[in-house]
């Protein structure tokens, strides 16, 4: 033997069975950390690419802004690309069109379709002044092809060009009966003075890759004196990159960051257990050591290598099934949870994530053995070698039982001898209902980010047209008779002037009927409804409003429409409709009718029965016949509810395996430490304990541990849990913090169940073992 050192793969082969819980401890924290961060990434991969796809790779948009400006902020070192763009007839108001089809035509540079929008789909950008590209529905539209000449008529007379290529559908119009139409920028200028027009361009700016975004802009700001009304952000990449200054995003930022310190905290005090235990099972091990001469940093050193020596198995298969496991929830996303994720890379390999679980398993292991490498080295020789106690333990008074037995203030008495360790078993009991609590608000706020899953989101819906209310009850009843139909309810909907709060104003005006006021329970945060569902209409008729950051409608409050003052009762969080900044307000049919006059359905809503067809979808759409529009949400809702479900397996296959390693690590850490006491229970059943005895003493040990780690944590996660809240959810959709007691209460269950459990087989193994072998136990 060269050095102490060699011992460590002799002791890891002799006491294989011993360390298994430890290297499944730290397999377990780099699997969950490699494939928490792999996650991560293919997510904001994704991401990138539907926002790139949808809003463009820029950064900043430049407007309003002299061009002397403009040029100096877009030849900035940190600008990759660049492009103007402005455009002619957006509106459709004026006469522009291509063989009797209505025109938008658009000016720029090269860059606008190839580095700031991928939007060139055939052909090359214009560039001479008598090209032009054309959007990829024109194709189709006008049955051309490029090398083809189209005339293009504008207010002032034609101008013929030749097409170049074709794409452009994004930065253009999303109609599909409209031709759009890209020019060269100088072509686009020469068109535009023909009109009479005095382009006013915007400029799309691009940053070179890992540039610091947020400084570049807040340093424009400063230097050139630039408002939101000159320079506007592209939020969705900036936020994907770390730079968004949008406060919800950045509310957003610190909740995971709250989160990855928990898991990590996490992964730290599971190991930190294991080694403790471990230590302290083997102290007679390190004063043998001791003894023939090795000092206490060899003893240190010894020990943080033993601890490295199991990551040596345990690093690479962590990281390699976390891999694994990565791919398996990008495909089961890609393939089981609808179109939201056909983005999400398959077979990709997460660098971060593969980093993130080599250094955050290493660094935990090495944070994790510091304290008991230190505790070993600290070994009494000769107490060791004579079977002494542990360096740190400390002699008191005799134990007193002034209630109960003996066997339970013992094991009492053993679970608070080391402070060390208690901190260590509490705080990993702490973490755990810290991460359960955490990880539970992520369910709500999925279940609120959702909307289709609300119980009132219809499958298809009928609109009249500008939001009249002509659809009839006839043809509700009509439709709901049919057998596919699962339910169908209307809206009346009418905007109206009315004075709240001293002041003037519209109101958008919505009524319910029964079904949707059944629904409005469940969201109601404020007031009740009884007052709104009275039938009769009366001064003071009582209504619901909906929150939103711009209405300041309370409970109480009044508000005079016509002759009617009508009171608001209550308080909704949520609601069908999109926010305006108009108050919505809400009421029965009856009185809606009553305030307007009117008896017709703005919208009817349709809900399907889980056997629907799209043949079934087609015969709802030929009953509007042309009177009402008609929109299609099935294949949504369904996709929606795919990705609903895949969230939730995401967030309690999380929580389950915390769960899992909260459950392995008091198994773990019961068992070492009723090991590493072998020598003092069988001292006790040489002076008569009886075995029942010596399992309830070691049933109390490991109820203390849990009561404690219940206490703390629940202490410490109730406000964790309330500021999570607040940061995702009621500062977005207003939904007041509630606590968690259902959370609370499976958390008890499941620590109460481990409790009884973990103690079970140590317990029959100390008692199996004869006597004598106890107590020479090493």
């Amino acid at each position: 033997m060269k050095s102490y050192l060699s011992l460590v793969p002799l002791c890891a082969r002799v006491r294989r069975r011993q360390n298994r819980m430890t290297v499944l401890c730290i397999l377990i924290a780099v699997l969950l950390v490699t494939a928490i961060f792999s996650m991560a990434d293919m997510a904001i991969r994704m991401e990138t690419a539907r926002v790139i796809e949808e809003h463009g790779h820029w950064h900043a948009m430049l407007k309003s802004l002299p061009e002397e400006t403009a040029d100096a902020l877009t030849a900035s070192p940190e600008v990759k690309a660049f492009a103007r763009y402005d455009g002619l007839n957006f509106a459709l108001a004026q006469d522009y069109t291509v063989d009797g089809k209505p025109c938008v035509v658009v000016g720029g540079d090269k860059a606008i379709l190839t580095e700031i929008y991928d939007d060139l789909a055939e052909g090359h950008f214009p560039e001479a002044r008598d090209e032009i590209l054309l959007s990829r529905r024109a194709k189709t539209m006008l049955s051309v092809a490029v090398g083809d000449k189209i005339t293009l008529h504008t207010p002032v007379g034609n101008f013929v060009y030749t097409i170049s290529g074709f794409g452009a559908d994004v930065t253009i119009s999303t109609d599909a009966n409209v031709v759009g139409a890209v020019l060269d920028w100088d072509a686009f200028v020469q068109l535009a003075d023909a009109q009479g027009e005095t382009p006013a361009p915007v400029w799309f700016v691009r940053f070179e890759d890992h540039t610091n975004a947020r400084g570049v802009l807040d340093g424009w700001r400063q230097q050139y004196g630039l408002t939101d009304e000159n320079l506007s952000e592209n939020t969705a990449l900036l936020g994907l990159t770390g730079f968004s200054s949008d406060s919800y995003v950045m509310g957003m930022y610190l909740v995971a960051a709250i989160l990855f310190v928990l898991v990590l905290a996490a992964g730290v005090f599971m190991i930190a257990g294991s080694l403790n235990s471990q230590t302290a099972q083997r102290i007679q091990f390190f004063g043998m050591l001791r003894c023939i001469g090795a000092s206490k940093a060899q003893i240190m050193r010894l020990v943080r290598w033993e601890a490295l020596y199991w990551c040596k198995t345990a690093v690479p298969l962590g990281v390699g099934l976390g891999i694994l496991l990565t791919w398996g929830l990008c495909a089961l996303l890609r393939f089981g949870a609808g179109a939201e994720f056909v983005q999400i890379p398959l077979f990709a390999v997460s660098g971060v994530g593969i980093g993130s679980g080599v250094v955050v398993g290493v660094l935990t292991v090495l944070l994790s053995s510091l304290a008991p490498a230190r505790r070993a080295a600290r070994v009494s020789p000769l107490a060791a070698v004579a079977g002494a106690f542990a360096p740190d333990q400390k002699f008191g008074r005799p134990i007193r039982c002034l209630a109960g037995h003996i066997e339970t203030a013992l094991g009492i008495r053993h679970a608070l001898s080391s402070l060390k360790n208690l901190l260590l078993m509490t705080g990993s009991f702490a973490l755990s209902i810290l991460l359960i609590l955490s990880f539970s608000v992520l369910v709500q706020w999925v279940q609120l980010a959702l909307n289709p899953l609300q119980p009132w989101a219809p499958d298809v819906f009928y609109g009249s047209p500008d939001n009249r209310c002509e659809i009839s009850r006839n043809f509700a009843r009509e439709v709901e008779e049919l057998p596919f139909v699962k339910r169908a309810f209307g809206r009346m909907y009418q905007s109206l002037p009315a004075q709240y709060q001293g002041e003037s104003g519209q109101i958008d005006l919505i009524s319910y009927e029964d079904q949707q006021f059944q629904w409005a329970e469940e969201d109601l945060v404020a007031g009740s409804l009884e007052a709104v569902r009275a039938g009769a209409v009366r001064a003071g008729q009582g209504v619901l409003t909906v929150f939103d950051k711009s209405n300041t409608l309370q409970v109480g409050d009044r508000i005079q429409v016509g002759s009617h003052s009508l009171t608001v009762a209550g308080v909704l969080e949520d609601s069908p409709f999109s926010a305006t900044d108009q108050p919505t307000v809400i009421c029965s049919e009856a009185l809606f009718g009553e305030l307007t006059g009117q008896t017709g359905y703005a919208v009817l809503d349709v809900q399907l029965t889980a056997q629907a067809t799209r043949e079934n979808v087609e015969q709802l759409y030929s009953l509007a016949e042309g009177r009402y529009d008609f929109y299609d949400r099935l294949d949504l809702n369904r996709d929606t509810r795919n990705t609903y479900w895949a969230f939730c397996l995401f967030v309690y296959g999380f929580l389950g395996v915390i769960t899992l390693i909260t459950m392995i690590h008091t198994l773990n850490s019961i068992s070492m430490s009723v090991s590493a006491r072998a020598r003092q229970y069988g001292a006790m059943r040489a002076v008569g304990m009886a075995p029942a005895q010596l399992k309830a003493m070691i049933f109390a040990e490991a109820a203390t541990y849990t009561a404690l780690g219940f206490a703390a944590g629940c202490g410490l996660g109730l406000p964790l849990h309330r500021f999570l809240y607040g940061q995702m959810i009621t500062r977005y959709w207003g939904v007041a913090w509630q606590a968690p007691l259902s959370t609370i209460g499976g958390i008890l269950a499941l620590l109460v169940f481990t409790s009884l459990v973990a103690p079970f087989a140590p317990a029959r193994r100390v008692c199996s073992l004869p006597v004598a072998q106890s107590v020479n136990e090493l």
